[in-house]
């Protein structure tokens, strides 16, 4: 319903948000990430934003990025993981390494967020593996020049080991000793990079 607010800050705190736009003050729920991304009360700024309806209460969200939006809209698929829960395991860890984390089924750095059990954690990376890996490959293909079809598989797997946190140099290293073990073919970016992750 509602894409993003633009307005001047009113108040912040770690959790929440008061952005004035057209003399009217917006509530808005946000992650730990964005709150440190946010300037000082009085300052200008684009709040992307999730709306959510309940037969009781009406909720807004707030994120500085695009990427955080995402990654909140994944969590409330999960089954049993709620809002709330959503924006703690956004403020408990980095984008890149909640990332990294669900795509390599890391349960410990899960259960190291507050109020993220064991079962809660291998939910998440059963749940969102698929996804995750989905999101980054997107995001590899969103601003690239056009490549031959063999050249942008691999440059979209790079990519996307990229925004994992892996460094590009780590990254392409594997690959190619993932092409070298598969003869020079794959069949999906997914593919390779479930592959390389074994040798970074």
């Amino acid at each position: 319903m509602y894409e993003f607010l633009s307005g001047k800050i009113v108040r912040k705190d770690p959790a929440r948000l008061v952005l004035e736009v057209g003399g009217i003050g917006f509530e808005l729920l946000i992650p730990l990430s964005t709150f440190h991304a946010l300037g000082k009360p009085g300052e200008e700024v684009k709040i992307l934003t999730h709306f959510q309806v309940r037969e009781d209460h009406h909720q807004l969200f707030g994120f500085r990025t695009q990427e955080e939006r995402d990654l909140f809209r994944l969590l409330l698929s999960v089954t049993g993981i709620g809002a709330k829960t959503a924006l703690t395991v956004l403020s408990g860890i980095g984008i890149a390494e909640l990332r990294r984390a669900i795509v390599e089924g890391s349960v410990p750095v899960l259960t190291a967020i507050s109020g993220i059990g064991r079962k809660t954690a291998e939910r998440l990376i059963v749940e969102l593996r698929e996804k995750v890996l989905l999101l980054e490959t997107g995001e590899a293909r969103g601003s690239a020049a056009p490549l031959p079809a063999g050249e942008q598989l691999i440059e979209d797997s790079v990519q996307a080991l990229v925004s994992l946190g892996y460094r590009r140099p780590d990254a392409k290293r594997a690959l190619q000793k993932v092409l070298a073990e598969k003869g020079g073919s794959a069949a999906s970016v997914e593919d390779l990079i479930r592959a390389s992750l074994k040798h970074i």
